[in-house]
């Protein structure tokens, strides 16, 4: 009897060691995305008589996200997610040679996702979210010059989107996404004919569940 329970404890231990990275695997993801973040081009007024457009480059873009399985299901799972997405430079394109040269975006998005089909190898997502976002100006201006006033201000940002896992290995999927930030503008010296700018991001990158 008493080597019995001798076998029967350390092979206990194995099973639930052995089991707990499945059971595990999925309440956590953390995602690292890279992207192209492309604002949409706008108008901007210099008096009551004159307009002149403003086109905005497509850049670079990086995306750390956390996301925490908060109801779990075979068909569906939901998730509370943070999203921080940066884009370091932005060009800025206009007739207008005082506005910045580039301006950088900062932006925290809390949210919830529900994703289909959690256990399989194909995994597609919805994600909706609100949060703050922040925007800093060049120091120069596109004919050179200083940029004055201030060069940061902060915008409510509203996000909602979508994608796809693919559960390759193990805890690690890869992930394509796709969503829209829409917020305010930039605190450039020519006011925009429209307060609200949608900021279109596509890319993809790595996950880890744990």
């Amino acid at each position: 009897m008493k080597s019995s329970k001798k076998f029967c404890f350390p092979a206990l231990l194995l099973m639930i060691f052995s089991f707990a990275p499945a059971v595990f695997a999925q309440e956590h993801e953390l995602a690292l995305l890279v992207a192209r973040l492309k604002p949409s081009d706008r108008s901007l007024r210099l008096s009551d008589l004159i307009v002149t457009p403003a086109t905005f480059d497509g850049t670079v873009t990086y995306q750390v996200n956390y996301a925490n399985r908060v109801i779990n299901g075979e068909a569906a799972s939901l998730h509370f997610e943070i999203a921080v997405t940066g884009a370091p430079r932005t060009g800025v394109n206009s007739s207008n040679v005082l506005l910045p040269r580039t301006y950088s975006t900062l932006i925290f998005t809390p949210g919830l996702k529900v994703k289909l089909l959690p256990g399989g190898f194909f995994s597609p997502y919805a994600v909706a979210g609100a949060g703050l976002g922040r925007f800093s100006l060049s120091d120069t201006t596109i004919a050179g010059g200083p940029v004055t006033g201030d060069r940061a201000n902060y915008s409510f940002v509203f996000t909602y989107g979508g994608g796809v896992d693919l559960n390759i290995i193990g805890p690690i999927s890869i992930r394509g996404e796709v969503r829209d930030f829409m917020t305010g503008t930039p605190s450039f010296s020519s006011p925009f004919l429209n307060d609200r700018q949608h900021n279109l991001f596509v890319g993809g990158g790595i996950v880890l569940r744990f």
